[in-house]
Protein backbone atom coordinates (compact mmCIF):
# COMPACT_ATOMS: atom_id res chain seq x y z
CA UNK A 1 0.00 0.00 0.00
CA UNK A 2 1.31 3.78 -0.83
CA UNK A 3 2.17 5.63 1.79
CA UNK A 4 -0.26 8.41 0.61
CA UNK A 5 -3.23 6.04 0.33
CA UNK A 6 -6.12 5.66 2.78
CA UNK A 7 -8.64 3.26 3.41
CA UNK A 8 -12.30 4.16 3.34
CA UNK A 9 -14.52 2.30 5.46
CA UNK A 10 -17.98 2.43 4.24
CA UNK A 11 -21.64 0.38 4.61
CA UNK A 12 -22.01 -1.48 1.12
CA UNK A 13 -25.42 -3.31 1.23
CA UNK A 14 -25.02 -3.76 -2.54
CA UNK A 15 -21.43 -5.57 -2.76
CA UNK A 16 -20.13 -7.70 -5.81
CA UNK A 17 -20.69 -11.22 -5.46
CA UNK A 18 -17.47 -11.33 -7.27
CA UNK A 19 -15.23 -8.72 -4.59
CA UNK A 20 -16.73 -10.70 -2.06
CA UNK A 21 -15.83 -14.06 -3.12
CA UNK A 22 -11.97 -12.73 -3.65
CA UNK A 23 -11.47 -11.84 -0.28
CA UNK A 24 -13.23 -14.53 1.09
CA UNK A 25 -10.11 -16.47 -1.08
CA UNK A 26 -7.71 -14.24 -0.51
CA UNK A 27 -8.10 -14.01 3.32
CA UNK A 28 -7.79 -17.37 3.89
CA UNK A 29 -11.40 -18.21 5.04
CA UNK A 30 -12.37 -19.57 1.53
CA UNK A 31 -10.85 -22.94 2.77
CA UNK A 32 -14.46 -22.58 5.50
CA UNK A 33 -16.90 -20.67 3.06
CA UNK A 34 -19.48 -21.73 0.36
CA UNK A 35 -17.04 -20.16 -2.32
CA UNK A 36 -17.57 -21.90 -5.31
CA UNK A 37 -21.63 -21.63 -5.14
CA UNK A 38 -22.40 -17.97 -6.34
CA UNK A 39 -25.75 -18.21 -5.83
CA UNK A 40 -25.17 -18.82 -1.70
CA UNK A 41 -22.80 -15.98 -1.65
CA UNK A 42 -25.84 -14.15 -3.02
CA UNK A 43 -27.97 -15.34 -0.46
CA UNK A 44 -25.27 -14.66 2.25
CA UNK A 45 -24.70 -10.50 1.40
CA UNK A 46 -28.53 -10.09 0.36
CA UNK A 47 -29.68 -12.05 3.79
CA UNK A 48 -27.10 -9.78 6.04
CA UNK A 49 -28.71 -6.68 7.13
CA UNK A 50 -24.62 -5.41 7.26
CA UNK A 51 -22.20 -5.37 4.90
CA UNK A 52 -19.23 -3.18 5.67
CA UNK A 53 -16.35 -2.71 3.49
CA UNK A 54 -12.78 -1.20 3.48
CA UNK A 55 -11.42 -0.19 -0.05
CA UNK A 56 -8.15 1.42 -0.80
CA UNK A 57 -8.81 5.11 -1.95
CA UNK A 58 -6.97 4.68 -5.35
CA UNK A 59 -8.08 4.23 -8.50
CA UNK A 60 -10.72 1.60 -9.03
CA UNK A 61 -11.12 1.33 -5.02
CA UNK A 62 -10.02 -2.25 -4.79
CA UNK A 63 -11.67 -4.15 -2.07
CA UNK A 64 -9.31 -5.14 1.13
CA UNK A 65 -11.70 -6.49 3.63
CA UNK A 66 -15.42 -6.90 4.09
CA UNK A 67 -17.08 -7.35 7.91
CA UNK A 68 -20.84 -9.18 7.59
CA UNK A 69 -23.55 -9.25 9.85
CA UNK A 70 -26.31 -9.37 11.34
CA UNK A 71 -27.70 -6.73 13.38
CA UNK A 72 -30.95 -4.81 15.72
CA UNK A 73 -28.92 -1.34 15.10
CA UNK A 74 -29.81 -0.78 18.30
CA UNK A 75 -28.21 -3.26 20.78
CA UNK A 76 -26.02 -6.71 19.41
CA UNK A 77 -24.25 -7.06 16.31
CA UNK A 78 -23.50 -10.23 15.27
CA UNK A 79 -20.78 -10.51 13.05
CA UNK A 80 -20.86 -13.81 10.39
CA UNK A 81 -17.13 -12.81 8.42
CA UNK A 82 -14.42 -10.22 9.02
CA UNK A 83 -12.00 -10.55 6.16
CA UNK A 84 -9.28 -9.43 5.10
CA UNK A 85 -7.42 -9.93 2.10
CA UNK A 86 -4.02 -11.44 2.93
CA UNK A 87 -1.39 -8.38 1.33
CA UNK A 88 -3.24 -5.95 3.72
CA UNK A 89 -3.07 -8.20 7.10
CA UNK A 90 -1.61 -6.54 9.81
CA UNK A 91 -2.22 -3.03 8.51
CA UNK A 92 -4.82 -2.18 10.98
CA UNK A 93 -8.33 -2.93 8.66
CA UNK A 94 -10.29 -4.99 10.64
CA UNK A 95 -9.52 -2.47 13.89
CA UNK A 96 -10.69 -0.08 11.75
Amino acid sequence: MAPTSKVLYASEPTLDVGEFRRVLVESGLGETRPVDDEARLKAMLGNANLVLTARLDVDGRPLLGVARGVTDFSWVCYISELAVSASAQGLGIGKG
